[in-house]
């Protein structure tokens, strides 16, 4: 599996940033999980928490990989979901499936990402495999852009 590490992030808004939101890979996306175990090391690393099957999700602060059990879709989340203020992540590195040029995203179609991403303003970093980077995907208004897309 392709992993993301600290070392791959070079932006200023990265190192100085203090709260990081990181999504936790699974099913064959750029693997995070090493990132967060060095990031859990001197920033306050927060994840994503499905609250539902419709596109709503909260952040949750982690403080170990222990805190993670598998959840909805397969994918690990927090055992004890206790909602941290999104409003105070500094930095989001934020998967997809492709991304294209213009750092717009093309994710499984719920929005989970889009709705939690539309009402707060942190560095976003998109991340996939070089291969999933086109010229453009389908997006409309409601489609959040990234500051910048990670290729790996």
């Amino acid at each position: 599996m392709i992993q993301l590490t600290a070392d791959d992030i070079k932006s200023r808004e990265f190192f100085s940033a203090h709260t990081v939101f990181c999504y936790i890979s699974a099913h064959g996306e750029v693997g995070t999980h090493a990132l967060i175990e060095t990031l859990l090391k001197d920033k306050t690393v927060v994840v994503p928490y499905c609250t539902d099957s419709v596109g709503n999700m909260i952040c949750v602060q982690i403080h170990s990989m222990e805190d993670l059990e598998e959840g909805r879709f397969g994918i690990p989340q927090p055992k004890y979901p206790v909602e941290f203020p999104k409003d105070k992540i500094d930095f989001a590195i934020v998967p997809g499936i492709a991304f294209d040029k213009e750092g717009y995203r093309l994710g499984y179609g719920k929005g989970y990402y889009d709705r939690f991403l539309r009402d707060i303003s942190p560095y976003k970093l998109g991340v996939c495999q070089e291969m999933f980077y086109l010229d453009t995907v389908p997006h409309d208004e409601f489609d959040i852009r990234m500051n910048s897309v990670l290729l790996k």
